[in-house]
């Protein structure tokens, strides 16, 4: 299908610079959302960014439309719902496995969003059926294989999003958890050496998955590895100051009940504003394409942001929660991991 030009790229600029009355809080904190809000705007705003990373954008935008400033709401909600139709126009396609999962975190998104998506899911639930387990997982476990460390992170957000919209796959996000306690976490002295940023990556998106993506608090003694990896990492991220890395150490840490008064997520902030370029937004210091740069701002505004998220304490699901509580006991003890538990159709 040829792909036409974004017919909404004016109005997404000229919501991008308008103005509206300042949000309560620390005013640097809201100054640095909303511009790189408006950075992040501009970014999906370019057909070839947006055509990339749909789906990406989509949920940012759902993402910060939970913040409690009025101006930022306003504009998540107009751009992600026009660019919603986008991508409904041109980009909602399922022609294999891949597609299906990224299709599914896009209507997830849209639905947040207030867009009524039943129909969509239908017809993403019929070809999800056409694919087998071993398509969606990307091995085939009945021969002994597993996933590397980098594909086992995209299988738990994929399937992370495929069950909150209430696809079935004939796998879930817990089925996908049972690989985790063959993964010792590795503690660094420096940063850098092998799997170093593979492995940040598994801690931090555990955490976003465990906790919807910040849907709900997390019962901290449920993930004390996790809560100490971070804590033993965080002073190089400090020093570091990549702003990916940095970003989602805060983030988790705040999801986890560690608020702006915890010395980590105070110094996290201090550096995060003050690493913030000029028009928004951030980025490491090697940058590849746009997703390095709507990636880091992303996670910085996921940082500095303050979700009304509750009283409710996760894990949701009690499966996982069974999960976390066998793994939690396992690793103050001193034990070896193992998941200690069966998954049946009933649980």
């Amino acid at each position: 299908m040829p792909k036409r030009p974004h017919s909404i790229i004016a109005i997404l600029s000229v919501l991008a610079c308008c103005s509206f009355a300042r949000a309560e809080d620390d005013p640097r904190i809201s100054d640095a959302l909303r511009s790189g809000m408006r950075y992040m705007i501009e970014s999906a705003s370019v057909p070839e960014n947006f055509e990339e990373y749909a789906s990406d954008y989509l949920f940012f935008f759902a993402d910060v439309a939970r913040l409690p400033d009025p101006w930022i709401q306003e504009r998540a909600q107009v751009v992600g719902l026009r660019l919603g139709f986008v991508y409904m126009e041109e980009y909602f396609e399922l022609e294999d496995a891949d597609e299906v999962v990224d299709a599914a975190s896009a209507l997830y998104a849209l639905e947040c969003l207030g867009m009524d998506v039943e129909a969509a899911r239908v017809v993403l639930q019929a070809a999800a059926d056409k694919f087998p387990v071993e398509d969606y997982l990307g091995f085939d476990p009945s021969d002994g294989q597993a996933p590397n460390l980098d594909h086992l992170i995209d299988l738990l957000i994929s399937f992370h999003f495929t069950d909150r919209l209430g696809i079935d796959l004939g796998v879930s996000y817990a089925e996908a958890l049972m690989y985790i306690p063959s993964v010792a976490y590795e503690h660094y002295s420096e940063i850098g050496g092998d799997n170093y940023v593979d492995q940040n990556n598994l801690v931090t998106h555990l955490i976003y998955t465990w906790s919807g993506y910040a849907s709900w608090l997390l019962e901290v003694e449920l993930m004390p590895r996790e809560l100490d990896y971070i804590r033993a990492h965080i002073q190089g991220a400090l020093m570091w100051a990549d702003p990916e890395t940095l970003s989602e150490y805060v983030d988790s840490l705040q999801l986890m009940g560690f608020g702006r008064e915890d010395p980590d997520v105070a110094a996290g902030i201090e550096v995060l504003l003050a690493t913030q370029k000029p028009d928004g937004r951030w980025e490491p210091d090697e940058v590849e394409d746009e997703y390095d740069r709507y990636h880091s701002t992303w996670c910085a505004m996921d940082a500095l942001r303050e979700y009304k998220i509750g009283g409710q304490l996760g894990p949701r699901d009690i499966l996982v929660k069974r999960l976390l509580k066998i793994w939690a006991d396992q690793y103050r003890d001193g034990l070896v991991f193992d998941p200690a538990l069966e998954i049946r159709e009933d649980q």
